[in-house]
C-alpha cells in the first residue's frame, strides 16, 4: 500500500462513520458551515529502524527477476474537529465547546473500536490514540472552538524493482 492509499481509506472511513466530511488543513477554500473536522500528516513515513522483508521473484520469460522489499512504518495524523456556538433553528442553540469536544472523543472512539477492525481489514493498524486536547483560537472577536488528537498508524510499504540475471556461465579451467 502507498501512503496516499493509507491516508484516503482512513479519511474516507472516518468521515463516513462521522458524517461529515474530513479535508485537508489549510486548504485554499475555507469551509463555511460549522462543525467540520480538518486533519494534517503530521509524519507520513517514520521507519522503525527495520531492514525489511526482501523476496525475489522470477518474471515471465526468463527477463529477470522481481527483487521485492517489505516494512512496517508508521505514519501519524491529527485531527481537529471545529465548531462554533451558533443557533441553528428558532431556539435551538449549539455549544461549540461542547459540540467540538464530543465530535472529537467520538472520532477517537471509531478508532479504539470500529475502525480499529475496519481499517486492520485493509493492512492498516492503529499504533496509538492520544488523547483529546482543546485547540481552540480566536478568530477576529469571537473564539471557534477546536478539538483534537493524533493517531499513529502502521502500515506495510512495499517497494519493488526488476534486476536482470544471467543467462548462463561457462566455466573455464586453468591448466597448472
Amino acid at each position: 500500500m502507498t501512503f496516499l492509499e493509507i491516508r484516503n481509506a482512513l479519511v474516507s472511513h472516518l468521515s463516513r462513520y462521522m458524517g461529515l466530511k474530513i479535508v485537508l488543513a489549510d486548504q485554499i477554500h475555507p469551509i463555511k458551515q460549522f462543525p467540520y473536522c480538518f486533519y494534517s500528516v503530521i509524519t507520513p513515513y517514520a521507519p522503525i529502524g527495520e531492514m525489511g522483508d526482501y523476496s525475489v521473484t522470477p518474471n515471465a520469460n526468463d527477463v529477470g527477476v522481481t527483487s521485492t522489499r517489505r516494512e512496517m512504518p508508521h505514519a501519524t495524523f491529527s485531527f481537529t474537529f471545529v465548531s462554533q456556538s451558533r443557533y441553528v433553528d428558532v431556539g435551538t442553540y449549539v455549544y461549540g465547546e461542547d459540540e467540538a469536544q464530543q465530535m472529537a472523543e467520538r472520532a477517537q472512539g471509531y478508532f479504539l473500536h470500529t475502525g480499529y477492525n475496519e481499517l486492520s481489514r485493509l493492512g492498516i493498524v492503529v499504533v496509538e490514540i492520544r488523547n483529546v486536547t482543546n485547540r481552540t483560537t480566536l478568530v477576529l472577536d469571537e473564539d471557534v472552538r477546536r478539538y483534537g488528537f493524533d493517531v499513529r498508524m502502521r502500515y506495510t510499504r512495499t517497494d519493488e524493482r526488476i534486476d536482470s540475471t544471467v543467462g548462463s556461465v561457462s566455466l573455464k579451467r586453468k591448466e597448472k
